[in-house]
């Protein structure tokens, strides 16, 4: 269940707005808080008027089928979401609203939408600001422009693999690493985060804790075990098959995606997904093979979150009042990441530097602010 409220805290900073089937300080008694039905046949019913200021109502599903039910306003603003609703469940929806006419939406399957009868709200308090729904139609030409993006980058990486492979037959261990560096960058400004590209991704630059053997296995192979090669005295003439297994590789990704479309929800979660990728993975050193590029993997991401907003920002600029505060953070988090002279993973247990909790903090904020957009651009059958 994604409480659309939750967002429309997250836009307004007022609280109180939740979509949940609980039971505590928020709510009052059952006998109290008024019951519609979710359903084709009476989306709405048994639901007329509420006081303007915090609003619930307990929605019960009497339809056979699992439903999305929103609250919405007459120009289409919701307000509220309870994303599913099962069969016989019944969820209470909390949110806060002005004086006005709003109503109840039932959808089922992301069919045509039903929508209830009018609910009158009155009084002087205020409320929360609805959000205009985001549809598929809308997102797709976004996604569109972002996988042309991802190709492109694609198609740059594709060329330092191969300059990687020249590198390692050649047996320069320096001009390798640097290779290896610039193709490890180009690779972290693509959204890769969890598992994006698939079992591709995975071959290309997944890590060693899968395989039985860990980084003395066999199967292997990658951008990080190319890594943990050319730092841990392995020549770079026995990493060769490797730099060519990773140009198979990426040139199959580039097939892949020309061959399949990104999918508009799985985009919209990337904007936040890359950086709690950052925050988890990245800055962590648990992708650390020798190179300590943490610094520069982190700006890489920071710049392929950048890139992603610039895209979606037509849609999310009159959606999101918070926009600025994130492009800004992103400033920020570059700016600090730049000023380290160096940079060494905290062991477990251990106390990290001042310069590392800077950055951790800013990365830390900007993956708190990015957390409502999924849910603000998430694609919704609504009209």
């Amino acid at each position: 269940m994604w409480p659309l409220a939750a967002m429309a805290i997250a836009l307004m900073s007022l609280p109180g707005c939740r979509a949940d089937g609980s039971t505590g300080p928020a709510a009052s008694s059952s006998a109290a808080v008024p019951e519609a039905q979710a359903s084709r046949s009476h989306c709405g019913a048994g639901w007329s008027r509420a006081a303007a200021g915090l609003v619930q109502v307990r929605v019960r599903n009497t339809d056979v089928n699992a439903e999305e039910v929103f609250l919405a306003d007459g120009s289409g603003r919701l307000y509220g979401e309870i994303d599913p609703l099962a069969p016989g469940a019944t969820a209470v929806l909390r949110t806060t609203l002005s004086a006005g006419d709003y109503h109840l939406v039932c959808s089922v399957n992301d069919g045509t939408p039903v929508h209830g009868p009018k609910v009158s709200v009155t009084g002087a308090a205020k409320g929360v600001r609805g959000v205009q729904p985001v549809t598929s139609a809308d997102l797709a030409p976004k996604v569109i422009a972002y996988q042309k993006w991802v190709e492109h980058r694609l198609t740059t990486l594709q060329g330092e693999a191969k300059s990687l492979s020249t590198a390692l037959r050649s047996g320069h261990r320096d001009t390798a690493q640097a290779a290896w560096k610039q193709a490890n960058r180009t690779w972290n400004t693509m959204g890769g985060a969890y598992g994006a590209f698939g079992d591709l991704g995975d071959a290309i630059a997944g890590n060693a804790f899968p395989f039985a053997q860990g980084v003395h296995d066999p199967h292997w192979t990658g951008l990080l075990r190319i890594e943990y090669g050319l730092w841990h005295g392995e020549s770079p003439a026995s990493l060769a098959r490797l730099g060519g297994v990773l140009e198979t590789d990426l040139t199959a990704l580039g097939k892949q995606l020309k061959t399949t479309q990104f999918q508009p929800l799985d985009v919209v979660r990337r904007t936040h997904e890359i950086t709690e990728d950052t925050l988890q993975q990245t800055l962590t050193g648990h992708e650390d093979y020798g190179a300590h590029s943490e610094l520069a993997d982190a700006t890489a991401q920071l710049d392929g979150t950048a890139e992603l907003l610039k895209v979606l920002r037509p849609l999310l600029a009159p959606r999101y009042p918070e926009l600025s505060k994130v492009n800004s953070w992103i400033t920020k988090s570059r700016n600090d990441i730049r000023a380290q002279k160096s940079w060494t993973v905290t062991p477990r247990g251990g106390t990290a530097a001042a310069g590392h909790r800077r950055v951790d903090a800013d990365i830390a904020q900007l993956a708190e602010l990015l957390t409502p957009i999924p849910t603000i651009l998430e694609p919704r059958v609504f009209r």
